[in-house]
């Protein structure tokens, strides 16, 4: 690298190393360093260098993380050094971004773009629920245990109907009971 490289605005305080990712040529860049290593500013800076000198436009990139304040300082970040132009540009967490898209083409699966995501707890009250409705016994069918079996079947890609269909006893008739209703 030139000593006129190293004085570029977008790559000063970056060692050497961390240069070399930000100037990497076109395509993807995979960056695995440890807590604290500077991961996050390699990749803003990476950003950075796309949008300022390789014009590659805002809508171009994708930039994920896993939480929302990490997206928002990533965004703040290529902000400070490239302008307000990076404001517009994708920059979310992983879950966010799958349920962007999950929304943006549910038509073509035949959703609705409304929909709600449950996380852990969220299921299980909804488990919980059924399992009360359907009157079973708590002890015997325990949310939790309902849920794994619910879960194990999406894993396999297996329906709630299916499920009815293929149970074979009476714990899995009423797992299944409780899938269809969930």
């Amino acid at each position: 690298m030139t000593d006129s490289a190293a004085d570029h605005p977008l790559l000063r305080g970056l060692n050497p190393v961390q240069r070399e990712a930000v100037m990497a040529p076109d395509g993807p860049v995979l960056v695995i360093a440890g807590a604290g290593s500077g991961k996050t500013r390699v990749l803003t800076h990476r950003i950075a260098w796309l949008l300022a000198e390789h014009g590659v436009w805002r809508n171009e990139i994708l930039a994920l993380t896993f939480t929302n304040k990490a997206a928002g300082e990533m965004r703040d970040r290529v902000v400070e050094l490239v302008g307000p132009q990076a404001n517009r540009m994708w920059v979310s967490t992983f879950h966010s971004s799958c349920a962007r898209i999950l929304r943006q083409d549910a038509g073509l699966l035949g959703y609705r773009k409304e929909f709600s995501i449950y996380d852990q707890a969220d299921a299980l009250r909804l488990v919980d629920y059924v399992r009360k409705d359907l009157d079973l016994d708590p002890k015997r069918f325990t949310s939790r245990s309902l849920h794994n079996a619910i879960s194990s079947k999406k894993n396999d890609l297996i329906t709630a109907s299916m499920a009815r269909e293929s149970a074979s006893d009476a714990i899995e008739i009423r797992q299944a009971e409780v899938y269809v209703e969930y």
